[in-house]
């Protein structure tokens, strides 16, 4: 028991449906990044902008519950960060972000070579 105390500790808690804690947190902050502006504008040409920001709420919260499935899915069988990994890389080729992961593809070699 002792022994997995240590790697128990170090993981961040699962607090929601298979989302870590920071997990939440982003996926919290991408729905409403896209709800409420979007709520906004439907809102100002439909004329009732507070009916519309209700609507956001409820789609957020939506969002956050659909979107925990799904990534429950897509996580499950992967190691710790995988897909932390995976986006970093992906942000690194497109050029929006340098990443301090070692990425070279090549044979491994001494350097020396005796024909």
């Amino acid at each position: 028991m002792d022994a997995l105390l240590g790697e128990r500790l170090n993981n961040e808690p699962v607090v929601f449906r298979g989302y870590t804690d920071s997990e939440l947190l982003l996926a919290i902050a991408v729905s409403a990044g896209f709800w409420f502006p979007a709520a906004l504008v439907a809102g100002f040409f439909a004329g009732s902008i507070s009916m519309a920001l209700g609507m956001a709420m409820l789609a957020v919260i939506g969002s956050i519950v659909g979107g925990a499935s799904l990534y429950q899915k897509w996580k499950r069988g992967r190691p710790d960060h995988y897909l932390q990994q995976r986006l970093r890389i992906w942000l690194a080729d497109a050029g929006i972000v340098k990443t301090r992961l070692v990425r070279h593809h090549g044979v491994m070699s001494l350097g020396r070579e005796f024909l």
